[in-house]
């Protein structure tokens, strides 16, 4: 197995897959297939409605990989060129994608501006939340077979109160960010 400054190569590449999951919302608009939601729902958009909600801190778990060019954690502790390059390029990918993909999903399913301020702001709050979960080494997908494993990111999560301020702090970035890019940008 290959390491890069301490990370494996596989576990970045992994990120990289997974960031992926965020845009899914583009391909299932293009294709016509977007889940319904509300009144009318049909149990298999239940079904990836919930699947997509749980992987989507993916991306923004990706965005975290800056981590390793400010803190000493073992991981590219010494700065070079290529730490830079991979860790911020990872980086920003995660950003955008999280950006691009809470963008897409409100667009498609936000009716007024308050609803794309709703849903702007759970989308962030879960993103937040869902990323630090992943720097506590917990996946998505246990949660995705077996919901009751929320339960317990949630409980594990309540010891943590410097990551529940990170989580809040990457929540609110998000959500500003994003109401920033709404008044630049007309809603689709």
């Amino acid at each position: 197995m290959g390491v890069f400054q301490g990370h494996q190569i596989v576990s970045l590449l992994g990120t990289l897959v997974m960031v992926v999951w965020f845009i899914l919302p583009l391909i299932f608009k293009k294709l016509k297939i977007m889940p319904k939601i509300g009144h009318g729902m049909k149990f298999r958009d239940y079904f990836w409605v919930y699947a997509y909600a749980l992987l989507i801190p993916n991306s923004t778990y990706a965005f975290f990989e800056l981590r390793h060019l400010i803190f000493i954690d073992h991981v590219a502790d010494v700065l070079t060129p290529s730490s830079f390059m991979v860790f911020g390029s990872i980086s920003l990918v995660g950003l955008l994608t999280t950006i691009w993909g809470i963008r897409l999903v409100v667009d498609y399913y936000a009716k007024s501006k308050m609803e794309r301020v709703v849903y702007t702001l759970a989308l962030s709050l879960f993103c937040g939340f869902g990323a630090v979960i992943g720097i506590l080494n917990f996946a998505s997908f246990p949660a995705v077979l077996f919901p009751p494993v929320l339960i317990l990111f949630t409980i594990i999560l309540l010891g943590h109160p410097f990551f529940i301020q990170v989580a809040l702090a990457t929540a609110t970035f998000l959500f500003l960010l994003n109401l920033l890019l709404d008044c630049f940008q007309k809603p689709t």
